[in-house]
């Protein structure tokens, strides 16, 4: 997989890890094994619970037969969407969105469907 198609994608770490894993036909225990790390380590960063380090992040691309390069663009995006997640608008901004017609999910409401 290339690096343009993680970011068409916006895919999790996470989320990758996990289905290169499949894809490559491992248990979890199988790729703890062979990146050298516990079962748990690999659980943790499947469900994004964690970044691996960078000796991690360079065996585990070795045996995802992945670029180091392609899980860095993953992680960059992950920050620049969590930054956009941080995003504080004013009450003010949300009255006059209003009154253009969009509406304005507040944290915690769920979105229509």
């Amino acid at each position: 997989m290339e690096g343009d198609d993680l970011v068409a994608k916006k895919v999790s770490l996470g989320a990758f890890i996990a289905k290169r894993r499949k894809y490559k036909d491992m248990t979890q225990e199988e790729l703890a094994k062979r990146v050298g790390v516990s079962k748990s380590a690999i659980a943790k960063w499947e469900t994004d619970g964690g970044i691996p380090d960078r000796d991690n992040l360079k065996r585990l691309s070795e045996v995802l037969n992945v670029s180091v390069d392609d899980l860095h663009k993953i992680i960059n995006l992950e920050t620049a969407r969590d930054e956009d997640l941080k995003v504080n608008i004013t009450p003010e901004v949300i009255t006059i969105l209003e009154s253009y017609g969009y509406r304005v999910l507040r944290p915690g409401e769920d979105k229509e469907d």
